[in-house]
């Protein structure tokens, strides 16, 4: 009977998947997450790889955000080795999901003062991998929180790595800042 009913459920996730809105109410993207995003985010620029090379280079107090998720149980992320990152950057993960749980959206919140020391002219460049939506939701919650000079790398780590960039390990920022 459980079997049966285990297998009737399965058999429905893909219906109820496809019923569920891809965003929520705020306008936020909700899983999946892999998939193709759109060419713009409103109150953002977007950045190709050589745009980010010399935005960098014109700006290196710009704040390099990688969202990619990580496990987090038991009080801290479990990580078997080193996130490739783009070199530079810093690690939030969980800030891009939706809905984002109070923890995440403090943990990010927090961060992004940290960073930024309260400027929030400072530029902050949020990315993840390719096709993930990750990356814009967390720049839109950036711009929701009042920062200015927000930019998405849609690309991410893989478009980064396809261009001959080179990556680098990082761990995730500590929660608590």
């Amino acid at each position: 009977m459980r079997a049966a009913l285990i297998g009737v459920l399965l058999a429905a996730l893909p219906a109820l998947a496809a019923a569920a809105p891809a965003f929520d109410a705020d306008g936020y993207r909700r899983p999946p997450y892999r998939a193709p995003t759109p060419a713009t985010l409103d109150g953002a620029t977007v950045l190709d790889t050589e745009a980010l090379v010399a935005l960098r280079r014109r700006r290196p107090d710009t704040v390099l955000i990688d969202v990619y998720n990580a496990t987090w149980a038991a009080g801290g992320f479990l990580l078997e080795r080193p996130h490739p990152s783009l070199p530079g950057a810093v690690w939030l993960p969980n800030t891009g999901t939706t809905p984002l749980a109070p923890r995440w959206r403090a943990y990010l919140l927090d961060h992004l003062r940290a960073f930024t020391e309260h400027d929030r002219q400072r530029p902050l460049v949020f990315f993840c991998r390719s096709d993930c939506w990750l990356s814009w939701n967390a720049a839109r919650r950036a711009l929701a929180a009042g920062h200015a000079a927000v930019y998405w790398y849609p690309l991410g780590v893989d478009g980064w790595r396809a261009a001959g960039r080179p990556v680098s390990g990082t761990r995730p920022a500590p929660p608590g800042r």
